[in-house]
């Protein structure tokens, strides 16, 4: 029998300042950085978009120097499902990020360790927060895992689309895909910058996205009403159907 993973999403409000599981350090240096747009609304005719932030890396840099950007959230209550023959198996994640599209320049992936891009609010599997009861579990791993593989399928975890130019001064620009189906609320944008395999500046951006009109309507039926949702796609296709029947027969 193949097993199966669903994620199912926990009737709670989301938590909106949450951050990744990460180990306390010294404070980084502020990098100076913005964004093009800190409002981003989403129409009916929307087909995705990209994020620009534009930040300045600290100085002076050597070859290993380079920058990681990321765009994180809304944070919100997950739980997952295992569901094998022996029975159902769950966990909760208290806040995880429907959202998380990352990007690094070659010289970061080269030499900055796993456990720093942790440190660094950088890591999508440590951004799921567990139970306290759960944190110890030898399976968190690959829930987490699991858990992203699955964001990805949906489109919504991204790790290869983010891309880094390097312009005049330091300045580097970085754009960030926005998938289709993203949802409403508060995103972090993320920029880290590295020396030697370790954070040398770090900036957080706040984003808001916000759906109008009737997109949003349907967004948020497809969301919450799922049933009442494909009730009413099925009925606007049968009358389009049956419009366009008639205007044929005429």
């Amino acid at each position: 029998m193949k097993l199966r993973l669903v994620i199912v999403a926990l009737a709670a409000l989301a938590v909106p300042h949450a951050s990744a599981q990460r180990i306390e350090g010294p404070d980084r240096p502020f990098m100076a950085a913005g964004l093009a747009e800190d409002i981003v609304e989403v129409k009916l005719n929307y087909t995705g978009t990209r994020i620009v932030l534009f930040a300045t890396a600290p100085q002076p840099e050597n070859e290993t120097s380079g920058m990681a950007v990321a765009l994180i959230g809304p944070m919100a209550p997950q739980k997952m499902i295992h569901r094998t023959a022996a029975g159902d198996q769950t966990i909760e994640f208290l806040a995880a990020p429907l959202v998380f599209a990352i990007g690094a320049e070659p010289q970061v992936a080269a030499s900055v360790a796993p456990e720093v891009m942790i440190d660094a609010g950088l890591n999508a599997q440590a951004s799921a927060i567990p139970r306290s009861d759960q944190l110890m579990l030898p399976e968190l791993d690959t829930w987490r895992a699991a858990f992203v593989d699955l964001k990805m399928e949906e489109g919504l975890y991204s790790f290869s689309d983010t891309t880094i130019e390097r312009l005049d001064g330091g300045l580097r620009r970085a754009k960030i895909p926005l998938p289709i189906n993203a949802p409403p609320g508060e995103y972090r944008i993320r920029a880290v910058a590295f020396r030697n395999g370790a954070p040398v500046g770090e900036s957080e951006q706040v984003l808001t996205l916000v759906r109008s009109g009737l997109d949003a309507t349907l967004f948020d039926l497809s969301r919450q009403h799922g049933f009442i949702y494909g009730f009413v796609a099925v009925l606007l296709g049968v009358s389009v159907g049956a419009v366009a029947a008639w205007f044929g027969r005429k």
